[in-house]
């Protein structure tokens, strides 16, 4: 009886020995076996389809995009041509985007990396929820800012057009166009609630963030002003009312040399007819058809 026990409790190490052996020869194959790109890559054909999958993704507040085309010409063509009508502002992230690619038996699989800025960080955790803490102490600083504001400002009581209004109105009264500085700088939402300056993609990033945290629909659209203000890329809004989608450029609205008490609302739920005598843009962003009537 006492061989026995001996026997079984041998054989059972014996297995307790080989499932061990066998998992650290697992563990040393992954490393020398690339792994397979467990990824979901989305077909795309053309610029359109490409923009579309570009902007959800921003708008999910996340940093990789993963594409599917025939080659990666076929791809770089594409991109190619967003970025020559301005279609690839850098709302939301850092300038530089990452492109890698494995093209093989005639199809392309390419992966798109951003890396979101301070704003897009706190967007990712106070709106898409995707992250279970502030992604940084700067995106913390922000987030916590656009709070404050959005909750002085903005009531349940409001309708769309009027947290609209309240968050336009904010900006223009509580900022001031930085006409000297570094471009790069001033872009950012977290300079413009800091200093109480900006540039045109500051005051869009933060006007779209704080219409999405108020539960309104708004995107920034990226493209070239043409006349008045200055030739040149700039950046607006497009922002949703009652399902119809309206420009709204903050930025000219806001007097240039700083007015304190006077708001402008020129450029103020426009529609693209009207916008188009001073701006250009891509065709991919959304069809605005009317004015709004105030």
């Amino acid at each position: 009886m006492e061989a026995e026990r001996r026997v079984s409790k041998k054989w059972i190490m014996h297995v307790v020995l080989l499932l061990v052996i066998m998992s650290l020869l697992e563990g040393c194959m992954s490393l020398l076996v690339p792994r397979a790109r467990k990824y979901e890559y989305i077909p795309v054909s053309n610029s359109q389809e490409l923009f579309t999958v570009i902007y959800d993704t921003l708008y999910r507040f996340e940093e990789e995009i993963h594409v599917q085309t025939k080659t990666y010409k076929d791809f770089m063509n594409m991109w190619l041509e967003l970025d020559q009508q301005f279609a690839l502002h850098s709302a939301f992230r850092e300038k530089d985007v990452k492109l890698s690619y494995l093209e093989r038996d005639g199809v392309c699989k390419t992966d798109i990396k951003m890396k979101l800025n301070a704003c897009g960080q706190a967007m990712q955790y106070l709106y898409a929820k995707n992250v279970k803490k502030y992604p940084s102490k700067e995106a913390e600083a922000v987030g916590e800012a656009l709070i404050a504001v959005r909750d002085s400002i903005i009531s349940d009581s409001l309708d769309e057009e009027q947290k609209v209004r309240k968050i336009h109105d904010y900006l223009i009264s509580h900022c001031e166009y930085a006409l000297d500085g570094d471009v790069v700088y001033y872009s950012s939402t977290q300079v413009l609630l800091e200093e109480g300056k900006a540039q045109c993609q500051g005051y869009s990033e933060a006007f779209a963030a704080l219409c999405l945290l108020s539960g309104v629909k708004c995107k920034v659209i990226s493209g070239n002003s043409t006349f008045g203000f200055g030739e040149g890329a700039h950046a607006w809004c497009q922002v949703n009312i009652g399902y119809i989608w309206y420009h709204i450029d903050v930025t000219w609205d806001d007097p240039i040399p700083d007015d304190p008490g006077f708001i402008r609302y020129d450029f103020y739920l426009k529609s693209d007819n009207t916008m188009d005598y001073t701006h250009d843009w891509c065709p991919y962003f959304e069809e605005c058809y009317v004015d709004y009537v105030m």
